[in-house]
């Protein structure tokens, strides 16, 4: 099945993956915005993460190292490893 918009050119295919990947597929889907809002959107965020990417590899005199303080950086950071218990779930346990 190709439904090809006739104002974007995109096919529906298209479009749902487009807005699958900035997050706006259950909107697509729903009719809140056109395939064609979504097709432009997702050119504008790809654009924007090329120009960036290629905005880092440049040597524009501003390193995002930090500056050398003389004492070595930590690099691990402490996460939450506990699970917390949900009050409605029930454990396989609980069935036998």
């Amino acid at each position: 099945m190709t439904n090809t918009c006739a104002t974007c050119g995109h096919t529906e295919s298209q479009a749902i993956v487009e807005a699958k990947t900035i997050g706006l597929q259950q909107e697509f889907e729903s009719g809140i915005y056109t395939c064609c809002q979504i097709v432009e959107w997702a050119a504008e965020q790809s654009q924007a993460w090329f120009e960036a990417t290629h905005a880092c590899r440049l040597p524009d005199g501003h390193d995002t190292k930090l500056p050398d303080s003389g004492e070595p950086e930590s690099l691990l950071v402490r996460i939450r490893t506990e699970r917390r218990t949900v009050p409605w779930f029930r454990s396989s346990d609980d069935f036998a």
